[in-house]
């Protein structure tokens, strides 16, 4: 009977050996959990102070874009007295993809929408660009094409405006 008792000591007091060790190793697994998650979270703290200012500077960018391929800045930008009607059509586009290009690798720090805003505008200039001179082809005054262009609504421009500064607000 004396055996049957330290026996059953014996595996009560394993048993509680085990249950020690396995509670030993929860505990031990969720502080390790917990540091790796502390140690996400001041990485990602540490990575936003680098790249919030990098998106800062896209929306402002695109921004500046936006204001410099609106068509009163453009022509004025563009147009020289004198000037021939293909140069002047040329230099217009030309112009408005360099400027989009110079601006390309910043789609890389803003919203989806923003991206799209700018380019439907950028493509949506280039088109009433090209039908304008189309409609006014038989005008070889240059100036009164300026003027025409001046005198347009660019609601594609004004629409990515819109956009660009709601993303911003929703960045912040």
């Amino acid at each position: 009977m004396n055996t049957w008792i330290i026996y059953s000591l014996m595996g009560a007091g394993l048993l509680l050996m085990v249950a020690a060790m396995i509670l030993l190793f929860r505990l031990i697994r969720m502080k390790d959990s917990e540091l790796r998650n502390n140690g996400k979270m001041e990485l990602k703290r540490q990575s936003l102070k680098i790249i919030m200012p990098l998106k800062v500077q896209a929306y402002e960018r695109f921004l500046l874009y936006l204001e410099r391929v609106q068509l009163p800045q453009l022509v004025k930008r563009v147009y020289v007295p004198g000037m021939e009607k293909g140069t002047f059509h040329l230099q217009l586009l030309q112009n408005v993809r360099e400027e989009f290009e110079h601006n390309l690798a910043q789609q890389l720090y803003v919203a989806g929408t923003t991206w799209s805003a700018v380019m439907n505008a950028k493509e949506g200039l280039v088109n009433q660009i090209n039908e304008t001179f189309e409609q006014l082809k038989d005008e070889e005054d240059v100036s009164i094409i300026a003027q025409t262009l001046v005198a347009l609504p660019n609601p594609m421009v004004d629409q990515a405006v819109a956009v660009l500064k709601r993303d911003f607000e929703r960045l912040l």
